[in-house]
């Protein structure tokens, strides 16, 4: 029985019949005027019996209890709202308010056990702003894994949101933002939007700005001729000042823990489709924990002070390059050699990729599928070689290797003990790894109905050669050969004396031999 709930009703009681007020009661023990409410109805007998009935009832939530617990044990930083829009994604639920969401999962924390981390940040309080005054523009960035794989996968996003109603637009992509990309994005916006805000609120980003300058902006060439062009006013944050752009950062925030995290990923585009989905039934339907309004209803009332855009820019190719890759899987850009993964270069034909810039670095895209295959630093100087350690020769090695490894697992039943011999033969003989994966393949084709048997063994014994495993499989094949030799000799030795007897002799025979007289 929770005698706290006990105590409290009978708390409730006995201020009241002190003829304190309702209110003055919730301030005195902590708790919702609607409680006191409730359990003033109570009588002190009722009360034990509604406590207890609360360990028996059937809640609402029971039916999906399991599916929530798994989920909490798979990612304990999941929040409570995250939760309701999972239960809504995948079972259409409804039908619990949000505050007995967050109840129920709070019992489940504490029931199994399954606590997570929080962190606290201080914000001063910013009046509101009109309609159509300001969109405020943030970055993130969050680890994720894949559907088919075990592989993570980082992802990007940018966040757009309407600072008087809230309403959000969020883009992601599978690689670091180029100006190019945030250009991109922002026209994706006023389109989803249906037009565009007296100013844009950023942070120093150096996609956009190259300094604040004391006040006096300077803005990277590409954006501020983009800038030229909408004619929007730019207000950039000053270093830890989060209230100026605290709306666009709760919302980042927001799309990453309750959209995000926990997800796995299958591709860029299913997963963009995913958050329009999640922005639409929740990240811009959900009641505001501030305004205590949907952002889609104040959006249908601010979209008429939006300022209009005349066209979608469409983007000129001249704010990207073509090169052509080198025989030696390098690229050539401003007097310097970058390099590409090996392979990239194709024999007999010319091979060529996109690059964009920023201030700082160089990205390389395949000119079929637009994936990003290369960034670096950019590099002062002249003939300068530029070399990421992933595009040389030791990686294809190492994935082959990691293929051999597994066609060479494949041939064990018990796999988890073979990984653990072959991790131990990767420690002891890194040079010649590739070497005892062949003499174990040897064994297979020779002894491979003793191969688990011979491991089992020389784990036991800790022996950790590929050649000592193919002795003992040799020395277990050759024993399994000489009890089945021995068994047949004994076969062939019973059935050639099945036919013999013993020959029966006479009484009277004995006495003659024995010189004896019958009694």
């Amino acid at each position: 029985m929770d005698f706290k709930k006990v105590n409290r009703i009978a708390k409730v009681h006995h201020y009241k019949k002190k003829g304190f007020s309702n209110a003055k009661i919730s301030r005195m023990l902590g708790i919702h005027r609607n409680t006191v409410r409730s359990d003033l109805h109570k009588k002190p007998k009722e009360a034990i019996s509604w406590v207890q009935s609360l360990t028996t009832r059937e809640r609402k939530l029971d039916p999906y209890k399991e599916t929530i617990v798994n989920w909490l044990s798979d990612e304990p930083e999941l929040s409570a709202a995250q939760i309701e829009d999972w239960l809504n994604e995948q079972f259409n639920y409804k039908e619990a308010a949000s505050s007995t969401i967050r109840s129920y999962v709070k019992e489940l924390r504490e029931t199994y056990g399954i606590s997570k981390s929080f962190t606290y940040r201080h914000y001063e309080a910013v009046p509101e702003l009109p309609a159509g005054k300001q969109i405020q523009v943030d970055f993130g960035e969050i680890i994720v894994q894949r559907t088919l794989t075990d592989k993570r996968v980082k992802l990007y996003c940018i966040g757009f949101v309407l600072s008087h109603s809230r309403f959000k637009y969020i883009e992601w992509q599978e690689k670091p933002f180029t100006t190019r990309d945030v250009i991109r994005t922002h026209e994706n916006a006023f389109d989803y939007f249906g037009g565009r805000t007296e100013e844009i609120v950023y942070d120093q980003d150096k996609l956009m700005i190259v300094s604040e300058n004391h006040g006096d902006i300077l803005f990277t060439k590409q954006f501020q001729s983009y800038v030229l062009e909408r004619q929007f006013i730019v207000h950039v944050c000053r270093a830890a000042d989060p209230e100026s752009k605290g709306k666009v950062e709760a919302v980042i925030k927001f799309v990453k823990y309750n959209f995000a995290r926990g997800r796995r990923f299958r591709t860029i585009r299913s997963w963009q489709e995913q958050c329009e989905a999640w922005l639409e039934r929740t990240g811009n339907y959900k009641v505001h924990e501030k305004t205590k309004k949907r952002p889609i209803d104040v959006f249908t009332l601010e979209k008429p002070h939006l300022i209009s855009i005349s066209k979608k820019r469409i983007l000129s190719n001249n704010e990207s390059i073509t090169k052509t890759i080198l025989k030696d899987n390098t690229l050539q850009f401003q007097s310097n050699y970058y390099s590409v993964p090996i392979g990239t270069y194709q024999s007999r034909k010319t091979t060529k990729v996109r690059i964009t810039t920023s201030d700082t670095h160089l990205y390389a895209y395949d000119m079929k599928s637009d994936r990003l295959i290369a960034q670096h630093p950019l590099t002062k100087g002249k003939g300068k070689l530029i070399k990421d350690s992933n595009h040389g020769r030791e990686k294809d090695k190492r994935q082959k290797l990691e293929l051999h490894i597994c066609e060479v697992l494949r041939n064990f039943e018990e796999k988890e003990k073979a990984a653990v011999f072959i991790d131990q033969l990767k420690v002891k003989y890194p040079r010649h790894i590739r070497d005892q994966l062949r003499v174990i393949e040897s064994i297979v084709d020779k002894n491979s109905d003793v191969l688990d048997q011979a491991l089992t063994e020389c784990l036991a014994l800790k022996l950790f050669s590929a050649v000592d495993l193919r002795d003992v499989a040799i020395e277990i094949a050759r024993r399994h050969v000489q009890t089945d030799t021995h068994s047949e000799k004994s076969d062939e030795l019973s059935e050639n004396y099945q036919t013999i007897t013993a020959r029966e002799r006479s009484f009277e025979s004995y006495l003659e031999v024995l010189g004896g007289e019958r009694q």
